[in-house]
C-alpha cells in the first residue's frame, strides 16, 4: 500500500473516533463493554483530541515526499498503533473491556503493519 493511501485511511478512521469519542462516546463503550461513568467520558473527550491529532498529521502528510520527516511519521504511527493494540490485549486478558475490543485491535495490528511496512521499505532514505 502506498503512503498516501495508508495515510489517507488512517486519517479518515482517526477523523471518525474523534467525532464519536467527542459527541457520542456510548457507543465505544458500549462496543469495549466499559462503564460510562464521568472518568470516562472526561478521557473520552481527552482521547478524542489525540485521534484528532492523527487525523491531521496523515491528511496533511499524505503527500509527504520520501524523508526522513515521512519516516519519522510512519515509526510514530507504527509504535503508538502498536502500543494501543497491546494495551488492548492486555486489557481484555485482565477482564476490564470486552470481546468488542477485538475491533480496535485488529485495527491498530494493521495499521501499524503497514505504516512499519513503509518504514522499513523507504528506510534507506
Amino acid at each position: 500500500m502506498s503512503f498516501k493511501t495508508l495515510s489517507v485511511v488512517t486519517s479518515v478512521i482517526a477523523f471518525a473516533l474523534f467525532v464519536v469519542l467527542l459527541t457520542i462516546p456510548e457507543l465505544l463503550f458500549y462496543l469495549f463493554a466499559v462503564d460510562g461513568n464521568s472518568e470516562a467520558f472526561f478521557f473520552g473527550r481527552r482521547a478524542a483530541m489525540l485521534f484528532l491529532g492523527f487525523a491531521v498529521l496523515t491528511w496533511a502528510g499524505r503527500n509527504a515526499p520520501r524523508s526522513e520527516a515521512r519516516q519519522a511519521i510512519c515509526l510514530a504511527l507504527a509504535v503508538a498503533m502498536i502500543a494501543m493494540a497491546v494495551l488492548g490485549v492486555v486489557e481484555f486478558l485482565r477482564g476490564f473491556v470486552g470481546p468488542g475490543i477485538a475491533l480496535a485491535i485488529l485495527t491498530e495490528t494493521v495499521i501499524a503493519s503497514l505504516f512499519f511496512t513503509v518504514w522499513w521499505r523507504d528506510r534507506t532514505v
